[in-house]
């Protein structure tokens, strides 16, 4: 009798898997992603360093995921107006930022992500998949019924609608006000205009 085939790779059991999650966050608020410490990280999780690089490539990258794990995806009702929809894209990163130590964590992420390569692209690739994708499908439909110009550029679009979110936790490290994504929605639509 045939054997199945065998899996390649390392198997990750989803409850060590969200063990270590879960550790990496609570490393992170209480010392950022520049105190990080695999070490503790492995303590905290219960779980050996061997199995941690097993399943990561890199530190940053379980710094980014931990953090990215905790944002909502955006929930864009195409009915409503196109401020209200380009805002619905900042909310799940804002609430979570005015939450506890929300803001903490997606700092230490961003942080992560800027000095790790491996690291970045996870963020990149999260990024690209929940905002910067459906963004372009709404600015697309908004385009064709004559809301806003046809020649957008959606990279330059997504660095006006999310660039003060990343401004005031890594820079400011200021409070997000609730009116924040309003308000870059409105200043983006106004740069878009037909």
């Amino acid at each position: 009798m045939d054997k199945p085939p065998r899996r390649e790779g390392p198997k990750r059991s989803e409850a060590s898997k969200q063990a270590i999650l879960k550790a990496a966050r609570e490393e992170l608020i209480e010392q950022g992603w520049r105190g990080f410490s695999p070490d503790r990280l492995a303590k905290r999780a219960r779980a050996s360093k061997q199995t941690i690089y097993r399943w990561w490539p890199s530190i940053a990258s379980i710094a980014v995921e931990a953090a990215i794990s905790r944002v909502e995806d955006p929930i864009i009702v195409s009915n409503q107006p196109i401020d209200v929809q380009m805002a619905s894209f900042i909310k799940p990163i804002s609430e979570l930022a005015r939450v506890g130590d929300g803001a903490h964590l997606l700092r230490s992420a961003l942080l992560a992500a800027a000095d790790d390569a491996q690291a970045g692209e996870v963020f990149r690739q999260w990024f690209n998949a929940h905002f910067r994708k459906p963004l372009k499908t709404t600015l697309a439909e908004a385009a064709a019924r004559g809301r806003i110009k046809r020649d957008y550029d959606i990279d330059a679009t997504c660095e006006m609608l999310f660039g003060p979110v990343w401004h005031r936790l890594v820079l400011m490290r200021g409070p997000l006000p609730e009116v924040l994504a309003m308000r870059s929605a409105q200043n983006v639509l106004a740069a878009l205009r037909p």
